[in-house]
């Protein structure tokens, strides 16, 4: 093992990284917490230090020299390897901690109401729920494992199939109460429907055989936790993803309406590369939970317990999907 040269400070390496990477000082400032000033300051001493520049500047955008991006290439690579390492480090240190992220609806509908059943048979772990819309990082933010909704295609990491899904309408008590049960799709003409983006009701009009137009105006959700907890106050009929609704139907705070369900299938409105939402044969591909896991590290045995348990949870769902 040789010892390393002359090094520039780690921290100016890393702001140089994040700089050519984002070839914009203003998104580099924004992804390491710093100022705009900062960051230009740090890149003029390197260059000083280095003696050669590093960016080429002017014609109102900023370019990487040779030397720039020969250094960029190598910096990227040691720096994603250092924190790599110190990522795994750290989970060996503590292998009772698992880091899991979720979509805010699944994790408010889902997996919030059945991970203590996961605590209770872990005594002593210690889970960290990440419950965003953004989609994590998992080569790099210590996520352990990651539920995501989509087709299944998620480039150097590991995905297994979770759940399949379907949609189909419920209502509140208290709503049906007030107009009557519907008894055929035909009946519910008029009322109110509810909608989440990108969960069309005209997929599901057509399995019931009504020639009926998408619905427009009323309310539209863009987190499907926020339309289930609207039909739960009787705002009016949801077309429900089966997982998200299962236990309010359970608690009768929901009634599903009719027997028809659809698949949520890839469409050209939904915000999504139609290269991966068609097949080879040009079908729409169906959206499904997966489970994600980072494609460069073994699962810690803590890890494949949890993965084990979400498998167990979604078998013993007592509502048909």
């Amino acid at each position: 093992m040789r010892a390393p040269g002359k090094l520039p400070p780690l921290a100016a390496l890393r702001t140089f990284e994040a700089a050519a990477r984002h070839l914009n000082f203003t998104r580099a400032a924004a992804e390491l917490h710093v100022t705009h000033s900062a960051i230009s300051h740090q890149i003029r001493s390197l260059e000083a230090q280095l003696g050669f520049d590093l960016f080429l500047r002017g014609g109102g955008r900023l370019r990487l020299t040779p030397a720039g991006t020969a250094l960029l290439t190598v910096a990227n690579e040691a720096l994603c390897q250092l924190a790599d390492t110190l990522a795994g480090l750290r989970r060996a240190s503590c292998s009772d901690r698992l880091c899991v992220s979720v979509l805010p609806s699944f994790g408010s509908r889902w997996l919030g109401p059945r991970i203590g059943r996961f605590i209770e048979a872990h005594p002593g772990c210690e889970i960290a729920v990440q419950s965003t819309a953004l989609r994590a990082d998992l080569l790099h933010d210590g996520v352990d494992v990651a539920v995501r909704w989509g087709f299944g295609h998620y480039p150097g990491l590991n995905a297994e199939h979770l759940l399949d899904e379907v949609l189909f309408p419920v209502a509140a008590p208290a709503l049906l109460t007030a107009r009557g049960s519907p008894t055929t799709p035909e009946a519910i003409r008029g009322w109110p429907l509810l909608r989440s983006r990108g969960e069309d009701w005209l997929p599901w009009f057509r399995a019931a055989g009504l020639d009926w137009p998408e619905p427009d105006g009323g309310i539209v959700f863009d987190d499907s936790a926020l339309a289930i907890q609207a039909a739960i106050d009787g705002h009016g009929v949801l077309l429900a993803r089966a997982s998200l609704a299962h236990d309010a139907l359970r608690m009768g705070q929901l009634r599903r309406l009719f027997d028809t369900a659809v698949a949520l299938r890839y469409h050209g409105g939904q915000d999504v590369d139609a290269a991966l939402g068609l097949d080879s044969a040009g079908q729409a591909r169906r959206w499904c939970y997966w489970i994600v896991t980072p494609g460069h590290r073994p699962l810690s045995p803590l890890a494949r317990a949890f993965i084990d348990w979400l498998r167990s949870e979604v078998g013993a769902m007592s509502h048909p999907l």
